[in-house]
């Protein structure tokens, strides 16, 4: 008996097959409608429907199903609509009526909704546990720079000098919050709409509680409508991606620039490196090119599964098949850019001479700044005479740490730039406040994120 013989009598167009079947997708669901068919037949035990024994033959099919798609005697795909028909159908093969009885009481869309909220708690714990990896490696890497003096910029042009370890703990920092991110979506997917049916309920009076702790989910989704109909998990899941695979782009970007010899700061090993076709002196940060533009794929995806539902009318459209190419994608692409990212950063190697020598007096004028307003004299008041001092410098082709004999006395009487000059080091431990860039405020920052990783 076909999947909807009795109301569709005709086999359906060629055309029709091919946007209708989405098993090359959702094949990978398979384990995920194993796991639930086997609470269902379970429940289905308690109600009566099947006997002990029926549920125990059902059990051991299911198995062997598993079994041949972990041995990959299903990569030739057969023709069944989906991966929760080609099941059924596997097990009514093999048990006829008793096989044919486990939909009893179940919809595809309740079932194709418990399917996808168990890969996504895998799939979540998964890049938790990838994030957490990258945020070791950009921990050690800190910790190797930690007093590493370099320019820190703003609108790419030269601002204040900060260190190495600062930096790439802001990108550690980053991380950490989407791996609470992540861990917080995990807590909403964690609901379980089994026993929802088509959109109404089951007619049958299963346990839904009883369904969801069988499967390892927290709770059932309260309302079998909504249960059906949304896929805001998916949706956070794909968000929350965006967030870290922008993150990783944005930081990828910096390094990108870095490993250019105009810059010098790191360079990749040959692991994470490609040449030219053409032209023989060329060595390209690809690794982390194409970290950037993964986010571009995940940011694009994430759009998809967002309008999706946007005008979509309740309960259940087919529209939703197309949720589970776009979320496989943005799972499959965040974890292999973090991944990568990880790998490529923790071969690479830093250069601390060429980021000093790019240390540049003209990164000390906010030290100057602050210390006539440390002396009295109005902030805004010593902007401007900073300024303007900044500038006569470089008519003169002098800087901050060139200054003409009787030019400080003259312009800054408030100070003794004579006693005190000013200099790099002094500027970063001046930076000392919470979060700061001073070394004893990076040790605290590393320290606090080795803290979270022991503990979270």
């Amino acid at each position: 008996m076909t999947l909807y013989e009795g109301r569709i009598a005709q086999s359906s167009n060629a055309l029709m097959d091919a946007i209708n079947r989405s098993l090359p997708v959702d094949i990978r669901l398979l384990p995920y409608d194993i796991a639930t068919n086997r609470a269902w037949a379970a429940e289905l035990e308690y109600l009566g429907v099947l006997s002990g024994a029926e549920c125990a033959k059902i059990y051991g099919v299911l198995g062997r199903i598993l079994e041949r798609y972990q041995s990959g005697d299903l990569d030739v795909l057969p023709d069944d609509e989906d991966v929760h028909t080609l099941v059924e159908r596997l097990l009514t093969d093999e048990l006829g009526e008793t096989g044919a009885r486990i939909h009893t009481g179940r919809s595809r869309n309740d079932q194709v909704a418990c399917d996808l909220r168990l890969y996504l708690m895998d799939a979540l714990n998964k890049l938790v546990v990838d994030a957490r990896a990258t945020i070791r490696v950009l921990i050690d890497q800190a910790q190797a720079g930690i007093d590493w003096l370099m320019p820190g910029t703003t609108h790419m042009q030269p601002a204040q000098p900060i260190t190495l370890g600062f930096f790439l703990g802001s990108a550690a920092a980053a991380l950490q919050r989407d791996v609470e991110r992540l861990l917080d979506a995990g807590k909403r997917a964690a609901l379980c709409p089994l026993g929802s049916g088509a959109l109404a309920g089951s007619g049958f009076a299963v346990d839904r509680e009883r369904l969801a702790h069988a499967l390892g989910f927290a709770a059932p989704l309260p309302n079998a409508l909504d249960a059906i109909a949304d896929r805001d998990a998916a949706q956070e899941t794909a968000t929350v991606c965006a967030v870290l695979a922008g993150h990783l782009s944005r930081y990828a970007e910096q390094f990108v620039l870095w490993s250019n010899p105009q810059f010098g700061y790191l360079s990749f090993s040959d692991r994470w490196s490609t040449g030219s076709s053409m032209m023989p002196q060329k060595r390209n940060p690809d690794a982390m090119e194409l970290v950037r533009a993964k986010a571009a794929r995940v940011i694009g995806q994430t759009t998809t599964l967002l309008t999706l539902t946007k005008g979509l009318p309740l309960s259940y459209a087919k529209d939703l098949q197309e949720d589970k190419q776009a979320l496989f994608d943005v799972v499959d692409q965040t974890g292999l850019a973090l991944k990568v990212f990880a790998a490529a950063l923790g071969e690479a190697a830093f250069r601390r001479d060429k980021m000093e020598q790019a240390l540049t007096a003209d990164l000390l004028a906010t030290d100057l700044a602050d210390r006539l307003a440390a002396a009295g004299v109005p902030f805004r008041q010593a902007h401007g005479r900073v300024g303007t001092f900044v500038t006569r410098l470089e008519e003169a082709d002098a800087t901050l740490l060139s200054i003409p004999e009787g030019w400080a006395a003259e312009s800054f009487p408030e100070l003794d730039l004579i006693a005190r000059p000013l200099d790099y080091e002094q500027a970063v431990e001046g930076r000392a406040v919470f979060g700061g860039t001073a070394p004893e405020r990076v040790r605290e920052q590393l320290a606090g994120l080795e803290k979270w990783l022991a503990n979270s």
